[in-house]
């Protein structure tokens, strides 16, 4: 490991050959990494996909290698290739790509895909701590998950992670790991909700938003957080009235889809996937309640929203 750089996030120390610069320097040397990120040349893509082919249409080219193991590409950003177990990525940045829009790429898609070919099951999710309780925010692009977590910020929760929620089950409880603090917004909604954290963010050129830090970071940022509920944010608003704010418990099959289709990575098709996912969501609902959030995607609705929220995560 001599040369290498250590680092904590999501709960997982990562080493890479490239330095990092939105997450924290792993404190303990003798912690075994869980993924190594090495740079690769591209001679070494050329030579491990030649064959491959890959879906033009799809912004985010992801294919199971005939060797196992997965190669992911999204233009201009980065390319990479996981191993089949997970623990090694060799990755390269992309045309003009900047230190940052390429690190924040290869800690969302191709962190939780390698943490996926080791058993887990990351959630594309926002999480907030409230008052001591954690909260998650699921949905898929566009949810509004961004907006409600930067509103519940400006009126005083503590981010936990963003786009992606690692889980972790212990005592009856589910945790909540710590990602990057950063916070993707639209410009208006960056403005309107968090406009003091602006001037310190900057372009990701791939969600065409700005990453902001919402907030200094916590001292006790890497303890992981039991949560306290998850909110679901994929319901279709009410057609009757544009004001109405509505909630309901999800259970059963509702609840193994909306975990399923919030899964980080929901390319990867393995046959024992799937089995695994509902085995994920049965855990859940033993240890979490897990509700769908049903509004009109209006600022002046936010207040009332978070008011749920506050009231159904409980004291």
């Amino acid at each position: 490991m001599t040369g290498r750089y250590r680092y904590v996030v999501y709960g997982v120390v990562v080493e890479s050959d490239f330095p990092m610069r939105a997450i924290d320097e792993a404190p303990d040397p003798a912690v075994a990494a869980t993924v190594r990120f090495d740079l690769g040349q591209p001679e070494y893509f050329r030579e491990r996909t030649r064959g491959v082919a890959a879906d033009l249409d799809d912004w985010l080219h992801h294919t199971v290698l005939p060797a196992g193991g997965i190669y992911m590409r999204v233009d201009k950003i980065f390319e990479a290739i996981v191993s089949p177990d997970g623990r090694h990525v060799v990755s390269a940045r992309l045309a003009d790509a900047d230190d940052r829009s390429f690190e924040a790429n290869l800690l969302n898609f191709v962190l939780s895909t390698a943490l996926t070919l080791q058993g887990e099951e990351p959630l594309h999710a926002t999480v907030v701590d409230l008052d001591g309780r954690a909260v998650g925010l699921l949905g898929q692009s566009g949810a509004g998950k961004s907006t409600l977590a930067a509103f519940l910020i400006a009126e005083g929760a503590k981010l936990i992670t963003d786009d992606m929620l690692r889980l972790t089950f212990a005592d009856g409880f589910a945790y909540a790991h710590t990602g990057p603090q950063r916070l993707k917004l639209l410009d208006e909604t960056a403005e309107r909700l968090l406009p003091e954290a602006v001037g310190d963010g900057y372009w990701n050129t791939l969600s065409g938003k700005i990453m902001v830090r919402p907030h200094a970071p916590t001292p006790e940022r890497h303890v992981p957080r039991p949560l306290a509920a998850l909110f679901w944010l994929g319901e279709p608003a009410p057609s009757s009235a544009s004001d109405v704010v509505t909630t309901r418990r999800l259970k059963g099959i509702d609840l193994a889809r909306v975990l399923t289709s919030s899964a980080m990575n929901i390319r990867y098709f393995a046959p024992d996937r799937l089995i695994r996912q509902l085995q994920f969501a049965e855990r859940v609902a033993h240890v979490l309640p897990v509700h769908a959030l049903s509004y009109a995607r209006d600022y002046p609705l936010l207040g009332r929203i978070a008011a749920e929220i506050r009231r159904l995560a409980g004291p």
